[in-house]
């Protein structure tokens, strides 16, 4: 820890940080002299917040402490904190059940093979949520949860926030449990995503490549869903092996092949790697990611590009969708699923929704250039 604070390229920015931060000079000299083990549990039972998650992962980014998945730990001490407010045993054994053996096995394989994402972390917290919320309003009637009729659970679903539609994940989990026999899970309604049109696409891509003031990571994160369709998820766990510089040619591959970046973006991709953010402290000293985050060894969050975009004015949701739409004009579903990583399926909705002519599409390619004056 100490070579890599002094290592930092100005080493007077950490010794400040540490002197400035009551709560960083308690949590080192406790770990220091041995107060504190130097363990995740131990740093698990203290009070949660940014010093402690900072110092956690700055631990493990220098190999002091053993990697391990934030987002399935996360839910682990999130889990056992909810099933602490249950005071039905009968609820919180059915809430324990539905969360162990369903989101947390699931979070746990998803780790083995790759970081678990923010997405699949919120959405095991709000389903295992909304079930807590069902069996709560179940035991508020008398009602035992296997005497649930298809009548209670119209019921429920009827006169709540339409959250309560993803309740479906419980649901199927209980009947294939047994819990709840006889019943028919009602379906998502799918109202589709807005979307932006094409003259609008095109000037807030001219504004990202000709912004003066925006840092470099959002306005490179926000080209990346208006030229390449990208969704942010996605976009904040790019590494740098995603992108290739072979003197002027820049490449770059979301999906399975490498495509060429066109001008200017091209050269404001290249600008960008050589001065990526958050690499001068100990945090990120040799950092994977393109878009390195302020947690030590984690890329920046999808909420913040997010977040950045629409001050800007861009919707992200809305503009990825108009990306589709017209990529879906001018190449084939599946060569565009291939090479800019959507399912194919999912490529087929959006050309059927374009009322792209499958016999009239050009040869595909990119275009070499962007006409930024219009």
């Amino acid at each position: 820890m100490i070579t890599a604070l002094t290592g930092m390229r100005r080493p007077n920015s950490g010794v400040t940080w540490i002197r400035t931060n009551p709560k960083v000079v308690t949590l080192l000299r406790a770990l220091g002299n041995g107060t504190l083990l130097l363990n995740h549990a131990a740093l698990d039972a203290l009070p949660q917040s940014q010093t402690v998650e900072y110092i956690r992962e700055l631990l493990v980014a220098h190999g002091i402490l053993p990697f391990r998945d934030r987002y399935v730990a996360g839910y682990e001490r999130w889990l056992a904190i909810k099933l602490a407010s249950i005071e039905s045993t009968e609820q919180r054994k059915i809430v324990e059940q539905f969360g162990r053996w369903h989101h947390l096995r699931r979070l746990r394989a998803q780790a083995a093979r790759a970081p678990v994402t923010q997405n699949a972390f919120l959405h095991a917290k709000q389903s295992t949520a909304i079930a807590t919320a069902f069996l709560r309003w179940l035991h508020e009637r008398v009602l035992h949860v296997h005497a649930c009729t298809q009548h209670d659970v119209d019921a429920w679903l009827s006169a709540g926030p339409s959250t309560r539609q993803k309740a479906d994940d419980f649901l199927g989990w209980a009947v294939r449990q047994r819990l709840i026999k006889g019943i028919t899970i009602p379906g998502r309604h799918y109202l589709g995503h807005p979307h932006i049109g094409e003259d609008h696409r095109v000037d807030l891509l001219r504004m990202l490549l000709l912004h003066e003031t925006m840092p470099a990571d959002h306005r490179i994160a926000g080209c990346l869903i208006l030229l390449f369709g990208q969704p942010v998820q996605r976009i904040a766990r790019m590494r740098i092996e995603h992108v290739k510089v072979i003197g002027e040619l820049v490449e770059l591959r979301p999906g399975r092949v490498w495509i060429p970046v066109p001008e200017p973006f091209a050269t404001l991709l290249r600008t960008y790697l050589g001065d990526r953010p958050h690499m001068n402290t100990a945090a990120n000293p040799n950092s994977p990611w393109l878009f390195p985050g302020g947690m030590p060894g984690q890329p920046i969050t999808p909420q913040m590009i997010t977040d950045r975009l629409k001050r800007e004015g861009i919707p992200p949701l809305a503009a990825r969708s108009g990306t589709w739409l017209q990529l879906i004009r001018e190449a084939p579903p599946a060569v565009l699923a291939q090479a800019l990583g959507i399912h194919p399926i999912t490529a087929m909705r959006y050309a059927k929704l374009a009322g792209a002519d499958f016999l009239s599409y050009p040869r595909p390619g990119v275009s070499s250039s962007i006409d930024v004056d219009g």
